[in-house]
This record gives structure tokens, C-alpha cells and sequence, in this order.
């Protein structure tokens, strides 16, 4: 039976990513911040529990003792800050100097070191978008966001380890995530999100296009709104996402397979998306009306090439951003929430 700890058991990632190791009969271990709500949770599904501060290296030497397989996903992210710089560095960095320092002291009876990484290691949002497809190596870690920096350090210590110490270590960066039922949440698919933004530009194109969003708002008389949000020529946004169930996926393919030492991978969903085909479907689905709007601002206009993890480790998302809605749909119509709060 193959012993894997997770740091970060208790994250909608970790738990998803657990529960697929458990039911596939592997003893699961989860390392959890003391006091952690969710831990009678995870107990419940059949995972071992141990509680312990990532930036410790004595909590995380005892969780990683015995173990043969570490997945540390366990971080500060900006969606659970806010953070200061000192815990970006101390939980992200320190924390995972402390996985791989533990890892390698547990020489031959390590399999694999897995570390979570993210696209926000990566400037995605130049003037004019970005037109080929971005695999691993195509752009420069540049980020002076304090998570993307700390992440930019986490892959270069997993780098160092695998280079002087041969350990069988590998990077998952993930595009942004959705849980299920998500996709119609997400903000950069509602007018709202944008009157907010544009409402404190002071420059002419700026100034007018908060008219025109304003009008489009009052035009819903207040309700829900989406967007076909488009660039500064009119070219509909692309944007590249993932859903849970894809990095699970992601992650039961890449355990053990040794053609991933060393390297680096990007997760995304089946495929990218635009704007101005998922918008109308979404709108279509919902019966909430839609606008479309050029914007004068960087756009978001990127996808990404899966083929490194499609050929090294046999990665095949299945979801399409539509079963995905037509999911969400479901789920609400089942009671599991609305769409998104009205109010601006």
C-alpha cells in the first residue's frame, strides 16, 4: 500500500486529490495549520491526520517520516490572505524547503516529491494578449507579486534538490481553479465586475467606457449582467482555466511516473475558452442577458500547451467549460446557491 502525505489536505484540491488516492487504496496522510475546521472531515473519509506549521521543520520532518510519496499543495495563496510578505516567504518557501529537505532525508524509500506550483509565476497579460499557445518554457518567471514570487522560489529549491541530490521531484503549475459549480461565478464574466474596476479611472478612455457600462448596468435595472469582454480592437478575451476533478486527474497520472523528474508541467482544463462563445452559451442557459464591450485595458488573451503532460504522464482533461456550466446549472437548480451577488 503506497503511503502519501499531502500537505494542504483540507483545501478543495487536496481534499479532491485525497479522496481519489484513498479510494484508490492508498494510505493518506494529511498535514493541516493546527485548529484547522475541516479536519473531522478529512478523518471521516479515511484520512490520518496530523497537525503541524509548514514553516516548522520538526512538524514537517515528523509528517514526512515513513512516507513514499509527498503532494504538497499546502501554501498562502491570495485567496486565503490576506498575507504579508514575511508569511508569503515563511509558509511558501521556507515550508517547502522544509518538504524537500524531509523528502531527501528519506533517501531509497521516496517514490516521487511532488510540488504545487501556479501560473501566476507568469506575466500573462501584455498589451496585445498573447497568440501561441504557452508551454512551460515560453515565458520568463517574472512576477513581482508576493505569491508568484514565492512560487517562483518553491520551483527553483525542487530544481536544486532534483540537480544536486537526485531527487525525484516534479512541478504541477495549475491555471486558475474552479470548483465545481464555479464556472458561473467567476467575475470576469459579469458587468459588474468591470463597472467596479472602471469606475476610478480618471483618463478619457477609461471615463467613457464606465458610460458605457453604467448604461448597460442600468439596463438591467440593477440585476445580473454578463460581459463579452474584448480588447481594445474588438478581439473577444481567451482565457485557460482548470476544474478540480482535472487535477486530480492530473495528479493520479503523475505519481510514481518517472519520466517527470526534474521538470515542470501545466495543468489546464480540455481547452481554453472565449468570451464571446462561452458568454452568449452562458447567457443562453441562465436567461441573464449579456453585453458586449470593448475595454481599454490589457486584456486577458492566452491558452496553454498541455502536450509535456500529455506525453510524459498520459494528462486528459476531460471537461468542457460547457459541461461545466451545464453542470453549475444543476447544481443550482438543486439549491446549492445563486449565481452572483447583484449588488455594485
Amino acid at each position: 500500500m503506497l503511503k502519501v502525505l499531502i500537505t494542504g489536505v483540507t483545501g478543495r484540491v487536496g481534499a479532491n486529490v485525497a479522496q481519489n488516492f484513498l479510494n484508490r487504496g492508498y494510505d493518506v496522510t494529511g498535514l493541516v495549520w493546527p485548529g484547522d475546521r475541516q479536519i473531522e472531515k478529512m478523518k471521516a473519509i479515511g484520512a490520518d491526520i496530523l497537525e503541524g506549521d509548514l514553516a516548522s521543520s520538526a512538524d514537517v520532518n515528523a509528517a514526512v517520516d515513513g512516507q513514499q510519496v509527498i503532494i504538497h499543495l499546502g501554501a498562502a495563496f491570495q485567496a486565503g490572505g490576506p498575507f504579508t510578505p514575511e508569511q508569503y516567504f515563511d509558509t511558501n518557501v521556507k515550508g517547502t524547503f522544509n518538504v524537500l529537505e524531509a523528502s531527501k532525508n528519506l533517501g531509497d524509500h521516496l517514490k516521487h516529491v511532488l510540488i504545487t506550483s501556479t501560473d501566476a509565476t507568469m506575466f500573462k497579460y501584455p498589451e496585445e494578449g498573447i497568440s501561441e499557445p504557452i508551454a512551460e518554457d515560453s515565458l520568463p518567471l517574472s512576477t513581482t507579486d508576493w505569491y508568484g514570487y514565492s512560487k517562483v522560489l518553491c520551483e527553483s529549491l525542487l530544481h536544486r534538490y532534483h540537480a544536486q541530490d537526485n531527487l525525484p521531484g516534479t512541478i504541477i503549475r495549475f491555471a486558475n481553479v474552479w470548483g465545481a459549480g464555479e464556472i458561473l461565478k467567476f467575475g470576469q464574466f459579469h458587468l459588474s465586475t468591470f463597472l467596479k474596476q472602471f469606475e476610478s479611472r480618471t483618463d478619457p478612455a477609461g471615463e467613457a467606457t464606465f458610460k458605457i457600462l453604467k448604461h448597460e448596468y442600468d439596463r438591467s435595472d440593477g440585476g445580473s449582467r454578463f460581459i463579452v469582454a474584448r480588447d481594445r480592437n474588438g478581439r473577444s478575451w481567451k482565457k485557460h482555466q482548470i476544474e478540480v476533478r482535472d487535477i486530480v486527474h492530473g495528479y493520479e497520472q503523475a505519481v510514481c511516473e518517472p519520466a517527470t523528474f526534474g521538470n515542470v508541467y501545466q495543468l489546464g482544463s480540455k481547452e481554453p475558452f472565449t468570451w464571446e462563445v462561452l458568454v452568449p452559451y452562458i447567457s443562453e442557459k441562465t436567461g441573464i442577458p449579456y453585453s458586449t464591450v470593448d475595454l481599454p485595458m490589457n486584456p486577458t488573451f492566452y491558452e496553454y500547451d498541455l502536450s509535456a503532460a500529455q506525453k510524459d504522464f498520459g494528462y486528459a482533461p476531460s471537461l468542457s467549460v460547457f459541461e461545466m456550466v451545464d453542470e453549475a446549472i444543476r447544481y443550482n437548480k438543486e439549491g446549492g446557491g445563486g449565481i452572483v451577488p447583484t449588488n455594485v
